[in-house]
Formats: structure tokens, C-alpha cells, sequence
């Protein structure tokens, strides 16, 4: 996607210096005081959305494989945020005249960045960042941009805090042994290593040592004979979603048995959609809990 401007202090970004085409309003600048000898932090990776700011430089910066930012959804309501993570403190330095952007500046280029791209600008706090949300191909993106620092009038840092939406992948597997303690506890266990496509019933490899610990379970009290049920969060309609969780249920039974040799007339498969959460589907990090998949005793 290409966008043009008329304005004479802004110019489309296009290609390289952007992840998947998102414009960068850029103001048209030169560097003349001592901090323009300000590199960029070597350990500091492109930020994923924004090209950078006119005569900024990275000067601290964090990446994680899953983290939350707290964004400001509408003037009198936050939603936790969740999935991979960036963050970014930026030193910018003065123009040949001395001069640094004012906080105005500095969100309105942001606020016009996002718009540019297709996003949405969900809240501006004055004078400080804009609050903001970007779909793409590779994902959705949510985030805080805006001055980290300086006076009233000017703004001589900027803050980024960025995640891209993904649930979290769940590391530390239920062993054998714990499951047969809860199902002697509860009658049931719970699993959030069970990953599956969006939308979709086909299982993701990452899902291997789950359902091998599962099968393990099985092969050693051969007696036993279970239910597997899936659950969904609330998002979607309620019969598409009992529908998948359904489906769902029934691909971990087949994975088991054609996969692991356990013996099909000791499974079955049912979905009860979004009617059995285990937490409110307010946050993203609550839906995540409502979407599992449990073995119940029969």
C-alpha cells in the first residue's frame, strides 16, 4: 500500500523502513547539537510498527516472547493487552536551531501515523501519547507511543509500548503423575498446552509433549476411560463456538489414538463453546483461560 501527502513536513514511508507497510509521519529535521552523536542501542531491534522519529536515537529498549501493556481503550476504561512484546526509550536530539518537538508534536505524529495505516487512535492523553490499535496480516497490534520526557513546551525522549496479540504458549506441561492426582481430586484436569490454528480445529505441533503426557497417563491405568471436552471463550456466536469446541475436542481424541495408541473405546469427545468459564471474559488474559481443554472421568 502506497499514500501520498501535500503537506510539506510530511512524506510517506514505503518499503524497508517499515514492517508490513505502516506509514510513519516524519518531520523534516537536521541534527546539530552534541547529543546527535547519539547511536543506537546495538541490542535494540527495529521497532515493529513505527519507523523512528526524526533525529531520535534507540537508547533502551525490551523485547519478550509474551508480555502486557495496559491500554487505554475509550476515556474511562483499560483492557490488559497481551502476546509478544516491545518496549522502547528514545533520546531525540535538538535541530540546527536548538529546538526540540513539543509533546503536541510528537502525539499528533503519532495520531496521524495510525490513522495513515489504517488503525484506530483509541485515546489521546494531551501533551503525553496517543493509545492505538493497528491490524495487519501478520497480527493485531496495540500500543502506547508518545513523549517520554522533558518540558512543557518540549519533548526530548519517546515512549514505546507495543504488543502484538497472541496467547501465551503454556511451557510447563501437566506431567502424568498430576493428572492422575487431580482426576483422584476433582474428577477432572485441565490443559492449556493444546494449542490450535485460529479458528480451526487442526492441532499445532507445540502441542506434542501435552498429549504425550496425556497418552502416558492413559497407557498406565488402562482402566480408566475418559472424556475429553473443549472449551472456547465468549468471542464469536454461541452455536460456532460449541460447534468448534466440539471439533476440537474430537481432534485431540484422534491425535491420541491414531498418534499415541491409545484405545479409542476408552475416549470421548464433547464441547460445551463458551458455557463453563473459569474466569469473566473481560481481558484477553481471561478469555485465554476460558479457551482449554479438560479430561473428565466417565
Amino acid at each position: 500500500m502506497t499514500f501520498a501527502f501535500r503537506h510539506p513536513h510530511i512524506r510517506a514511508w514505503t518499503g524497508a523502513p517499515l514492517v508490513a507497510g505502516l506509514v510513519m509521519v516524519a518531520l523534516t529535521v537536521v541534527s546539530g547539537d552534541a547529543r546527535s552523536q547519539g547511536k543506537d542501542n546495538p541490542q535494540c531491534k527495529p521497532n515493529p510498527v513505527f519507523s523512528k522519529f526524526p533525529n531520535s536515537y534507540y537508547y533502551k529498549c525490551d523485547r519478550s516472547k509474551f508480555g502486557k501493556v495496559e491500554i487505554q481503550v475509550s476515556k474511562d476504561k483499560r483492557e490488559s493487552k497481551e502476546g509478544e512484546y516491545w518496549s522502547y526509550f528514545s533520546y531525540i536530539n535538538k535541530d540546527k536551531e536548538g529546538r526540540l518537538p513539543s509533546p503536541v508534536e510528537v502525539v499528533r505524529n503519532y495520531s496521524n501515523a495510525v490513522g495513515q495505516a489504517g488503525g484506530s487512535v483509541l485515546h489521546e492523553l494531551p501533551r503525553r501519547s496517543v493509545f492505538w490499535t493497528i491490524k495487519r496480516p501478520d497480527g493485531v497490534y496495540w500500543g502506547e507511543s508518545g513523549c517520554g520526557g522533558g518540558g512543557t513546551n518540549d519533548c526530548n525522549s519517546l515512549l514505546h509500548k507495543i504488543v502484538k496479540e497472541a496467547a501465551m504458549e503454556q511451557a510447563v506441561v501437566v506431567t502424568a503423575e498430576q493428572i492422575r492426582r487431580a482426576l483422584s481430586d476433582t474428577g477432572k484436569v485441565v490443559f492449556y498446552g493444546i494449542y490450535f490454528d485460529f479458528d480451526k480445529a487442526t492441532i499445532k505441533p507445540e502441542s506434542k509433549p501435552t498429549l504425550e503426557e496425556m497418552a502416558k497417563f492413559l497407557k498406565t491405568n488402562s482402566v480408566i476411560k475418559v472424556y475429553i471436552v473443549g472449551h472456547t471463550d465468549m468471542k464469536g456466536g454461541h452455536d460456532y463456538n460449541l460447534k468448534l469446541s466440539r471439533e476440537r475436542a474430537a481432534a485431540v481424541v484422534q491425535a491420541l489414538v491414531g498418534q499415541h495408541g491409545v484405545a479409542k473405546d476408552r475416549l470421548a469427545s464433547d464441547g460445551v463453546g463458551p458455557l463453563a468459564p473459569v474466569a469473566a471474559n473481560d481481558t484477553d488474559a481471561n478469555r485465554a483461560r476460558n479457551r482449554r481443554v479438560e479430561m473428565v472421568l466417565r
